[in-house]
């Protein structure tokens, strides 16, 4: 689901929240937007990769890209190690973190791991 943009604090900067499938997301202009993946483990969608050449455009062209995955998924472990080794990219910034609620307590998802991303160029 698309959702309008809505405006943040700064110099013109905007939000656009999108959720389901990534054939609704638009391209942009390159090193002109940021792209955050939270809870980043990607399924197959009809007959598309979960990694598939538009979310590697995407990635390519963000200014800045953040990754947020848990590591215990085998989805998001085969995945991002293929994203964050890109020669085009450089790790910023990378943490860990487990989550201290016990309805996710012994669950994959109460550790957390973040990447953020820039251009290497």
């Amino acid at each position: 689901m698309l959702q309008a943009a809505s405006p943040l604090p700064g110099a013109g900067e905007s939000l656009l929240h999108l959720s389901g499938p990534s054939a609704s997301i638009r391209q942009h202009q390159p090193r002109s937007c940021g792209l955050v993946l939270l809870g980043y483990s990607p399924k197959p969608y009809g007959s598309r990769e979960p990694f598939g050449q538009l979310l590697s455009s995407l990635i390519s062209n963000a200014h800045v890209v953040v990754i947020d995955h848990a590591p215990e998924l085998d989805r998001a472990a085969s995945q991002v190690p293929s994203i964050v080794e890109r020669r085009t990219i450089s790790v910023r910034c990378s943490f860990e973190l487990v989550v201290g609620d016990e309805e996710i307590a012994d669950t994959p998802f109460a550790s957390r791991c973040f990447y953020i991303l820039h251009p290497s160029n």
